[in-house]
């Protein structure tokens, strides 16, 4: 888990004798590339002239590329040892930048381009993994402190490192840049005075990974201050089952798959959230909620820490699918798997595919893995999760599996809890017949002739900032790269697309128009939905095109393809049908719809006749 654990004396002899980057490869088991191999030898070089210079003791630890438990995360350098009176644990996040620029988004920066997380955070979220994971910190009582070294950066950019936006993270894990070897040094020898009276370093890398008491009282607070998050009827049922799985299936020798089924609303992220208190908090197991999608993950972040004080540090709960692809057999006691349709078969970074398949790397990480599926909601023909998927790999890890009618979600919550609507929806999207039934929905429904009248009749319905304007991904996303220019106009209309991954919470998004991916597993009271020209009503039935999307768009391109193959068509057709039932069923009171396609606008209209609203005259 450590590719280096020596004194302070010995990494100075390893540096001047130039093998320190043969010594690390010895432990890690193979040759750096290229590029790590200057980063190694760049980096590592820098840190010496920091402590070369200092009052730290010789035998003080110094330790390189040490393995987070739980992540495929490596910390670059750590030094160990005390103060007089505490053991410290000093983690250095190094950086080769020179230069970036500052978003408006917290603990993002943009380097070249691309987006990255801010190296304070990346520190900081790395000290809160070591403290809230690992019991030899809580058990050897050792104080954890991160920090960012960017050895090149230059002094004339500084603003764009420490911008106003970036002020939480630094206050966590200050950063250091190339005027400030002497400040860094001096921030070091505030904690590492002394060797430690013991080998912290082994310790930690032979800790047991499991919550810390701290995590534990955390998680419990910040849901007992959430109502959103208390159980109704069924979902209160298959949550205590759930959980009794979960802990019983620690005890024996095999793994256990969990299948939950649910359509939109059911509850199944709110079952994710409340197990994974459970699970936490009772039973001391180290469990994550995972999704695939990060807006998903930020939006519950969110949600749940509201209120709570010096909540950053459960981030390290919430996990993106692709996390596990170095994970160890059984490393986990319970991953809870919220939006398992969308599991990809690979991990995307960048432009390049990793990992094998998902589904797989999360079974095999985890004692327990529990798998939240609604087929209805696959929406880019990248997805990959189906129960099919999931049961075909349980069986090859010879797991016991867990479904059927108990683990089945069948009231939705949403729309005011009307299934007639949902049936609704369902006959216009899929070209079913729909029955008018005598059974009334309570649920504001309204088709807009102007976009305009829309937006206001949205924004007078978001008094507590719970109504927001959606919309199918028609329109390119050209602000993401110039936050200056406006992505959507139509009809007198203009608005940029979601600007942060928190659109749900986010109340400055009221102004803009949210995508399937910064609404699906969302929840709003009212929803104002640009229905796009990708939905339309020809021929006597609701078509989709999908030449309407932008061509940079790649929801509809298998990986590594530049074309969409003919034979895809039929599945983007029904991917597409998808979107729009997610986008359909984000209201939890109503739902107002402007369409750009008017035969499409009449045919709604027609068919609004056949439901029995409750306020209908």
């Amino acid at each position: 888990m450590i590719a280096y654990n020596e004194t302070l004396d010995t990494f100075r002899s390893h540096i001047q004798n130039n093998v320190i980057v043969s010594k690390i490869q010895e432990k890690l088991g193979f040759k750096a590339s290229d590029s790590l191999e200057r980063s190694f030898r760049n980096s590592l070089g820098e840190m010496y002239k920091v402590l070369n210079a200092s009052s730290i003791p010789g035998d003080a630890q110094i330790g390189i590329e040490y393995k987070i438990p739980i992540t495929t995360k490596r910390i670059d350098f750590i030094i160990t040892g005390s103060d007089g009176s505490n053991n410290h644990v000093v983690i250095v996040e190094l950086k080769q930048w020179d230069k970036v620029s500052k978003t408006d988004m917290s603990n993002v920066i943009d380097l070249g381009g691309q987006p990255h997380t801010h190296p304070s955070w990346q520190a900081y979220s790395y000290a809160a993994i070591l403290e809230h994971f690992n019991d030899a910190i809580e058990r050897n009582d050792i104080t954890v402190t991160p920090l960012a070294f960017l050895h090149n950066y230059k002094m004339k950019y500084l603003d764009q490192i420490i911008s106003p936006i970036y002020e939480d993270a630094i206050k966590l894990a200050p950063v250091f840049i190339e005027d400030d070897y002497d400040k860094l040094r001096k921030f070091i020898e505030k904690y590492i005075k002394y060797p430690s009276k013991k080998n912290l370093l082994f310790e930690i890398e032979n800790g047991k990974i499991k919550p810390s008491k701290m995590l534990v009282d955390a998680i419990g607070n910040m849901l007992n201050q959430n109502p959103e998050f208390i159980l109704i009827d069924e979902q209160k049922i298959v949550s205590e089952y759930l959980y009794q799985i979960a802990t019983k299936g620690q005890k024996d020798d095999k793994k256990h798959v969990i299948i939950v089924e649910g359509g939109a609303g059911t509850g199944k992220s709110v079952i994710a959230i409340d197990l994974l208190g459970k699970l936490v908090t009772k039973r001391a197991l180290t469990t994550f909620y995972v999704a695939k999608s990060s807006y998903v993950k930020e939006n519950y972040f969110n949600k749940l820490t509201k209120g709570v004080p010096n909540y950053t540090f459960l981030r390290t709960l919430f996990k993106g699918s692709g996390n596990f692809m170095d994970s160890l057999n059984n490393e986990f006691n319970c991953l809870i798997v919220d939006e398992a349709h969308r599991l990809t078969e690979k991990t995307k970074r960048g432009n390049i595919y990793y990992g094998v398949n998902q589904i797989m790397e999360i079974m095999r990480a985890a004692k327990v893995s529990i798998f939240f599926i609604d087929p209805k909601q696959s929406i880019d023909i990248k997805d990959f999760g189906t129960i099919a998927e999931i049961t075909k790999w349980a069986n090859q890890f010879n797991a016991e599996i867990h479904q059927g009618d108990t683990l089945k979600l069948k009231s939705q919550f949403r729309c005011n809890g009307s299934d007639e609507y949902m049936a609704w929806v369902d006959s216009l999207l899929y070209n079913g017949t729909y029955q008018k039934s005598s059974t009334k929905v309570d649920y504001d429904i309204q088709i807009f002739d102007d976009i305009n009248e829309m937006k206001k009749a949205i924004q007078d319905k978001n008094t507590n900032n719970k109504a927001r304007i959606i919309s199918g991904d028609v329109f390119p996303w050209i602000s993401r790269k110039d936050k200056q220019l406006i992505d959507i106009h139509l009809d007198g209309f203009s608005a940029q697309w979601n600007k942060t991954k928190a659109f749900a919470t986010d109340p400055k998004s009221i102004d803009e128009v949210g995508c399937i991916h910064t609404t699906q597993g969302m929840e709003f009271e009212y929803i104002g939905l640009i229905v796009a020209d990708d939905l339309i009503y020809r021929n006597n039935k609701v078509e989709t095109d999908y030449t309407k999307h932008p061509q940079s768009a790649n929801e509809f391109r298998r990986p590594y393809q530049k074309r969409i193959k003919s034979e895809d068509v039929y599945i983007i057709d029904q991917l597409i049908r998808n979107t729009y039932r997610v986008l359909l069923s984000r209201g939890q009171k109503g739902c107002y719809i402007y369409c750009m396609d008017k035969k499409l606008k009449s045919f709604l209209e027609s068919e609004l006749i056949n439901l029995n609203i409750s306020n209908q005259p």
